[in-house]
């Protein structure tokens, strides 16, 4: 398929080199070839300071898959009297209108999942945010997205993969045992606990009634004596005088 003359196999080529290394629409038109190693394990595209943002060369690193890619690309037939990587790409071309075109022809939403519009520097994103979403610590991130400042690496770049999010709560330590026995055993305490305060209750009821008279007696007075004569009681008349 052809939009403005670029083939296909150019537009995935740029945004497949552009997702995997985080390069800029700048950097990556203005590529030439002398800049891509192809070579062995070290395979790498290199930025030059001209072209980098911060003013610094880089050698932005590019997995296997990326190197078979490009290597066809070269090989492909190129225009001669030059020797631009994107040589069908013209510098100026507006990118966040041809990756539109191209999302809109596959079917692929033009928004994000957090409803953010999708350009062409959103592969600059998406770069990042698998990176941070990686056991990659984060000084690493950081120069690989070649940023000095923390917060612009995480807070603006770095996006959260539910599956990372998941994966992170997978990490956790299980306490699902421990909690099931502690249960358990706290069931059997205030079990424990039931009973003895049944048993104490019980108990308790046993005193009580063990003391409790069996009818109600009234107060007494004196006492009789236990031996001797009884005591009489003296009556009013006798205490009258004769």
């Amino acid at each position: 398929i052809l939009v403005e003359k670029i083939t296909g196999q150019d537009r995935a080529t740029l945004y497949m080199l552009a997702g995997v290394t985080g390069i800029r629409r700048k950097e990556l038109l203005s590529l030439v070839w002398d800049d891509i190693n192809l070579s062995g394990d070290n395979a790498f595209v290199r930025v030059p300071a001209s072209l980098a943002k911060n003013h610094k060369e880089a050698q932005q690193l590019i997995p296997p898959a990326m190197v078979f890619i490009l290597t066809a690309l070269k090989a492909s037939t190129r225009p001669a009297g030059t020797d631009r990587v994107f040589v069908g790409i013209r510098r100026s071309i507006d990118t966040a209108e041809l990756i539109k075109g191209d999302l809109t022809a596959a079917g692929i939403p033009l928004k994000d999942r957090d409803g953010n519009k999708i350009y062409f520097h959103s592969l600059r994103n998406s770069y990042i945010s698998f990176l941070a979403n990686s056991q990659t610590p984060a000084k690493i991130i950081m120069q690989l997205a070649r940023h000095s400042d923390f917060k612009l690496t995480f807070n603006t770049y770095a996006r959260a993969f539910e599956k990372a999010e998941k994966k992170a709560i997978n990490c956790l330590p299980n306490f699902g045992d421990f909690v099931l026995a502690t249960s358990l055993d706290s069931n059997r305490i205030k079990q424990e606990i039931f009973i003895d305060n049944s048993r104490h209750q019980n108990s308790n009821y046993e005193l009580e009634t063990a003391f409790l008279p069996k009818k109600e007696i009234g107060a007494r007075g004196l006492e009789p004596p236990t031996f001797g004569p009884p005591v009489q009681r003296a009556s009013q008349t006798a205490l009258r005088p004769e």
